[in-house]
C-alpha cells in the first residue's frame, strides 16, 4: 500500500514537473551596470546573486537550471551563463541540487576561484574550475582583490538525502572588497548566537543575502527562516542593507508563490525599515552609488551592446 502511495507521489510530482510553464523573469539578460556604483548585486534568482565589490565580482550558489529531477522551477533564471561576466569567486554554500548546480558550474569560467564548505569535495571533483577549495568555519582565503571568509549557519548537508546523515557541508559567507563588506547566508534557519557572533566578528557589513523561504504558516524552521526571522539576521549582523533570496524559484508550492513577499514587506513596516531591504524582482540590479548621501539604486535597462564595425564606419 505504502509503494503504491510512494509511486502515485512521485507520478503526480513527475506530471506537474513535466507540464508546469515557469513564469519569466522581470528582466532578461545582464541589466546595465554603472561601474562608478561601489556595491552592486544583480538577484539572477533563487540563491544565485551577481556581486561586484569596487572592481571585484563574485557569484553565489550558480544555478540557472530549470526542473530539479521532479522539481519545477517557478520563475526562470534571469540570465545564460555566457551572459555572466567573468567573476573571481564563485561560492557554494551547500552541494544541494538547487545551490551547486554542476550543468551551470561547467558552463562558467574555470579560472574562476570555486569556494565551498569542507565535506563538499567528494561532490566538486569533476569540475573545471582549476582552484577548488573548501573552506571551515571562520577559515579565510584570498580571490583576486578579495578576502573571503567562511561563517557558520544553521542548515544541513549532503545532496541526495540518506547522505544528509554523515555529510554537514554547508556554510555562510562574508566577503570583503573595493572596500565594501557583504554577508551570503546562502540557506539557513534562525540562531541568534551564530548571527550575533557573525556581526560581532564583521562590523560594518554594508549588504547582507538572506533567504526568506520555504516556510509553512507563520514559523520557520530549524533549516529556513521565514521573513521576520529574516529581519533579525539582518539586525544581528547589522548589516545596512538586506536583498532577500531564496523565494520565487523553486517550492513556491509550500509557502505560495506571492506569500513571502508579502510578508516580507508587512515585516518590513512593522520593523520600520523601509528603505533598507530591497525586495528585487528577478533579473534586477542593485546598486549602491560612490556618494554616501546617494540612496541605493534599482535598474532594468539592459546593457547595450557594443556598436558594430559597420555602425561605427
Amino acid at each position: 500500500m505504502a509503494t503504491r502511495a510512494t509511486i502515485a507521489l512521485l507520478s503526480v510530482l513527475l506530471f506537474t514537473a513535466c507540464t508546469a510553464i515557469p513564469r519569466p523573469p522581470a528582466v532578461v539578460g545582464m541589466p546595465r551596470d554603472d561601474r562608478s556604483a561601489r556595491l552592486s548585486a544583480v538577484w539572477i534568482g533563487h540563491a544565485t546573486v551577481l556581486l561586484r565589490l569596487g572592481d571585484q565580482r563574485v557569484l553565489t550558489d550558480p544555478n540557472l537550471n530549470g526542473i530539479l529531477y521532479i522539481v519545477p522551477r517557478d520563475t526562470e533564471a534571469s540570465v545564460r551563463a555566457k551572459e555572466i561576466p567573468f567573476a573571481q569567486a564563485i561560492l557554494v554554500s551547500h552541494m544541494h541540487f538547487d545551490h551547486f548546480d554542476r550543468p551551470t558550474l561547467r558552463a562558467l569560467s574555470p579560472n574562476s576561484a570555486l569556494f565551498h564548505p569542507v565535506g563538499g569535495e567528494p561532490y566538486a571533483g569533476s569540475l573545471t574550475q582549476h582552484r577548488r577549495e573548501a573552506l571551515s568555519p571562520w577559515q579565510q582565503t584570498r580571490a583576486g582583490d578579495l578576502t573571503i571568509t567562511a561563517v557558520p549557519v544553521q542548515h544541513f548537508g549532503g545532496r541526495y538525502g540518506l547522505d544528509a546523515l554523515w555529510n554537514d557541508a554547508y556554510t555562510g559567507y562574508v566577503i570583503d572588497g573595493g572596500g565594501m563588506r557583504v554577508f551570503f547566508a546562502g540557506d539557513t534557519g534562525y540562531s541568534p548566537t551564530i548571527f550575533r557572533e557573525i556581526g560581532e566578528r564583521f562590523p560594518g557589513i554594508d549588504l547582507a543575502l538572506i533567504p526568506i523561504a520555504p516556510y509553512r504558516g507563520d514559523k520557520g524552521n530549524r533549516v529556513h527562516v521565514n521573513p521576520r526571522e529574516a529581519l533579525q539576521i539582518f539586525r544581528d549582523v547589522g548589516a545596512r542593507y538586506m536583498i532577500p533570496i531564496h523565494y520565487e524559484a523553486y517550492y513556491a508550492s509550500w509557502t505560495g508563490y506571492d506569500r513571502p513577499r508579502s510578508d516580507l514587506e508587512a515585516a518590513v513596516r512593522e520593523a520600520g525599515v523601509e528603505g533598507r531591504v530591497f525586495a528585487l524582482r528577478p533579473g534586477e540590479r542593485w546598486s549602491l552609488p560612490r556618494k554616501e548621501s546617494d540612496k541605493p539604486e534599482i535598474t532594468r535597462e539592459l546593457r547595450r551592446p557594443p556598436p558594430s564595425r559597420t555602425a561605427v564606419r
